[in-house]
């Protein structure tokens, strides 16, 4: 209650006194508070997803994204949707008993080396266009002695992929058709 206010109900039982009245008055100060609470919460989320290679028509971007994704869930058959009815390599031998997929797994039972995470860690690499295909990584058309040292960085162990000075690019490398075909993934000579 506002002090003026206060005061005047004081001067008032006063004069109440004064006149001999033995009214009593009282007199109630109440205190009204509003509280506004004002919170503000920030929140950083941070998310690292892979974007997609520039300059991919996109059939090569589509099937690019589905590779990727497959590859990434380690799991094998995530694959096989992805695989063309024919005119698909995986090996340089005749083709293996139970096709791509069953080769690779064969490859990883007498190896130790994961084919589906090899696959997934070229298509994370740049591209390279050679002969009208779409390849990973870009290593796949150059000369060991053409790597610069920014790119053998890139490749890590797949800089290991080439067989001695002269020689091409060796290592696990895929390939996929302007339409989005998926045309190979295979390694070796």
């Amino acid at each position: 209650m506002p002090r003026a206010l206060v005061a005047l109900a004081a001067a008032l039982v006063v004069a109440l006194a004064a006149c001999g009245g033995t009214e009593t008055v009282t007199v109630t100060e109440s205190e009204t508070t509003t509280e506004t609470a004002t919170e503000t919460e920030t929140v950083t989320r941070t998310e690292t997803a892979a974007a997609e290679p520039a300059g991919l028509p996109p059939p090569v971007a589509e099937t690019h994204a589905a590779l990727l994704a497959a590859a990434e869930s380690g799991d094998y058959e995530a694959l096989r949707p992805l695989l063309p009815a024919s005119g698909f390599s995986y090996t340089f031998g005749g083709e293996a008993q139970g096709g791509p997929i069953a080769h690779w797994q064969d490859i990883e039972t007498q190896t130790g080396e994961r084919p589906i995470e090899i696959l997934a860690r070229i298509l994370r690499l740049p591209y390279t266009l050679s002969g009208g295909r779409y390849v990973w990584p870009f290593a796949y058309d150059k000369q060991q002695d053409e790597l610069t040292a920014h790119e053998r960085e890139l490749l890590g162990d797949l800089a290991n992929s080439y067989s001695g000075a002269g020689s091409g690019y060796l290592g696990w490398r895929t390939g996929i058709e302007p339409d989005g075909t998926w045309r190979f993934f295979i390694a070796g000579d």
